[in-house]
């Protein structure tokens, strides 16, 4: 008995000290970051299998990760699993921090991935509540281009909601039969989504398809295909400076220091809308936010340039430099050497004051990985360990989302989801900046199929259209 005893207790104490006596969780290492980003590219791709797999992997490396189960989940339903699906999905919703500032958005997403779930399963009536309760609560959220998708997925689940009347004939494949009162219904969820994002190019072309087939006339400016693609060639990345302090939510800090990459590389690649290299593109949108940050909130800058033990070309902590010489520091800049990010970010504690009471904030801005190993420190570990100072990490990057760069989002992932904070990224083909943590959501967008006036069920029948069904 006494063995027992103490085996008892030492398994206690053991539990106690790894922390599972605490519900605490170790951080994923880089891996699962790297898994998970590998993932969201194949999944855009339309390669689901291959990126289940790595889904799966990080998702088992870490499953309390919201992102992680977030895309498993939505690529089990995807592969025809919901039931699984809603299992993962409704696992990680009940996880949620009720202190997590972005509970309310994550139960949005965890919603509406649980109504895709069903619709990719073609089991429309059963996703419908959910893509109906999403939209309800995304309604009152500050992130309205969501909307636009919800209401176009909304808009395709009620079209093809039609599984008892499928028809076939010995002149037509398989075919749903579509009553008007549908396609109207589905026509003013399209409608939605044109208006909460003019620029949903999947919305326009449902929107402009129904309207085409009930011949009704368009009320909507944005849908005239004219003005359509003169939007598409706007150049909005400088023009966007309001719309990253918002995302980011870089007003809400009481001190805020801006991390620049001033590298060689950023002088190397070009923003190609904006006819500049990363390097003109990054000051220019620096003094356009400079000015639009609350002036209580105490500013700082540092530089990330120079060779892994040099001295940062600009080193000031929040509060200690006034906004008309860090905007002539930031004018002066000029590029220099590889970029040692994690050297830098090791250092950055030091820009913020001890005061517990005030809410903190890393803005960095780069277009590179890590290029110093500092030791062998793993940077998503030493992530966690910033978390715990109150520092969030902030991510603008000009890295373009392809596997090439899957290191440095590795690492943007783990330093923003540790210290609960955002991505940014430059989508360069159409000038656009992106918020990285919804590019899953935005594979949700999908175009409905044409429609034929329908005879089926003879002439007295008024109203119905066919709808092709893929075999």
């Amino acid at each position: 008995m006494k063995v027992l005893y103490y085996s008892l207790v030492l398994l206690m104490l053991g539990m106690i000290a790894s922390g599972h006596g605490f519900k605490t969780v170790p951080p994923p290492d880089k891996q699962a970051y790297r898994l998970h980003y590998q993932g969201s590219l194949l999944y855009a791709e339309g390669k689901y299998r291959q990126a289940g797999s790595n889904f799966e992997r990080a998702y088992r490396l870490f499953p309390e990760n919201f992102s992680f189960a977030l895309a498993h989940g939505l690529c089990l339903g995807r592969l025809g699993d919901p039931a699984t699906a809603k299992t993962v999905l409704e696992k990680a919703r009940r996880m949620l921090s009720p202190n997590d500032q972005e509970r309310q958005q994550k139960i949005v997403l965890a919603t509406f991935f649980l109504g895709m779930s069903f619709s990719y399963a073609d089991r429309y009536g059963e996703a419908l509540p959910f893509l109906r309760d999403a939209i309800a609560m995304q309604e009152k959220m500050p992130q309205k281009s969501l909307l636009s998708v919800f209401y176009n997925a909304l808009g395709k689940a009620i079209l093809l909601n039609q599984g008892r009347n499928s028809h076939r004939s010995n002149y037509q494949s398989l075919h749903y039969h579509v009553h008007r009162r549908d396609m109207e219904k589905a026509f003013a969820a399209f409608e939605s989504a044109v208006k909460a994002d003019p620029e949903n190019t999947t919305a326009l072309y449902n929107y402009r398809l129904l309207a085409d087939t009930l011949q009704v006339g368009s009320t909507l400016p944005e849908a005239d295909s004219t003005q359509a693609r003169r939007k598409e060639y706007k150049p909005t990345f400088i023009n966007m400076h309001k719309t990253i302090i918002s995302d980011l939510k870089l007003n809400n800090y009481d001190e805020l220091v801006f991390l620049v990459d001033i590298s060689g590389s950023m002088v190397m690649e070009q923003v190609v809308c904006y006819g500049a290299d990363r390097f003109t593109a990054m000051k220019d949108l620096c003094l356009k936010i400079l000015p639009e940050i609350d002036t209580s909130v105490a500013l700082g800058i540092g530089t990330i340039g120079g060779v892994c033990d040099s001295p940062p070309d600009l080193w000031f902590m929040a509060g200690g430099i006034n906004r008309v010489d860090l905007r002539s520091k930031l004018r002066f800049l000029i590029p220099d050497g590889t970029t040692p990010l994690l050297t830098m970010l090791l250092r950055c504690p030091e820009l913020f004051t001890d005061n517990p009471q005030h809410s903190k904030s890393i803005f960095l801005i780069s277009d590179g990985a890590n290029t110093c190993r500092e030791g062998g420190i793993d940077i998503c570990e030493w992530a966690s360990t910033l978390a715990k100072k109150g520092i969030a990490v902030n991510v603008l990057t000009f890295l373009s989302t392809t596997s090439d760069n899957s290191d440095a989002f590795a690492e943007y992932l783990c330093l923003a989801e540790n210290t609960k904070a955002n991505i940014i990224y430059l989508d360069n083909y159409r000038c656009r900046l992106e918020p990285f943590a919804f590019d899953i959501v935005k594979t949700c967008q999908s175009k409905i199929p044409p429609m034929e006036k329908s005879n089926c069920l003879g002439g007295s029948v008024k109203g119905l259209w066919n709808v092709v069904v893929a075999e």
